[in-house]
């Protein structure tokens, strides 16, 4: 009798401890001992922002910055003392102190080889107004009238860039003004190297002395 109860109360303890078993098996791993701090929680992951597809294309859509231009034909404010507009719009004054001007112009200002064929070719097809059976690149004489044609062309394609074309009309432009009456062509052979520009004349020969 002794034994049998024994043996029930054995199977009892292990049921038991079974039961215990199976009851600590099932206990979730969040549960926290009474008492502990539980661990903070990690932050949620960030996620890196989606660069372009196309970064080309994106840096194509960004505006390029754009200088704007001088406006086409501005001109540089005019020096003291020179013609208030360059040719294309020169206005010459024809008067004395232009002319010696043009003459200090012809005395200070080297040209260069290049400088000095666009001048010769740009009067070589103007008759000298003094002497026309010479070309005012030359005339017959160095006389005022011509020293002033040299030193405007000087000034002009140094100064002004002109070319050919350009130095050639600003010259006729400028006699047409020194002389509004015209020249006959011949005054180096009929006593006009004495006088004035303005009276058909040669402006007289010495650039200290301007007729």
């Amino acid at each position: 009798m002794s034994h049998r109860i024994l043996t029930h109360s054995l199977i009892a303890l292990v049921l038991v401890a079974s039961s215990l078993t199976l009851a600590c098996g099932q206990s979730t791993p969040s549960a926290t001992v009474a008492g502990s701090t539980p661990a903070p929680s990690a932050p949620p992951a960030t996620a890196p922002a989606k660069a372009p597809a196309n970064t080309t294309a994106a840096a194509a859509a960004v505006p390029a910055v754009v200088s704007t231009p001088a406006p086409a034909g501005a001109a540089a404010p005019a020096s003291a003392g020179e013609p208030s507009h360059v040719h294309g719009a020169v206005a010459f004054t024809g008067s004395r102190d232009e002319t010696e001007r043009f003459i200090h112009h012809y005395q200070t200002i080297p040209l260069s080889p290049e400088q000095e064929r666009i001048k010769v070719e740009a009067l070589s097809t103007i008759p000298a107004p003094c002497c026309a059976d010479n070309p005012l690149a030359t005339c017959c004489c160095p006389c005022n009238m011509a020293k002033a044609a040299w030193g405007l062309s000087a000034w002009l394609i140094t100064e002004k860039g002109y070319g050919v074309d350009e130095v050639r009309q600003a010259a006729k432009d400028w006699l047409a003004a020194a002389n509004p009456g015209g020249f006959t062509g011949d005054a180096c052979y009929s006593g006009g190297c004495g006088r004035a520009i303005h009276q058909n004349g040669c402006g007289g020969m010495d650039d200290r002395s301007v007729l």
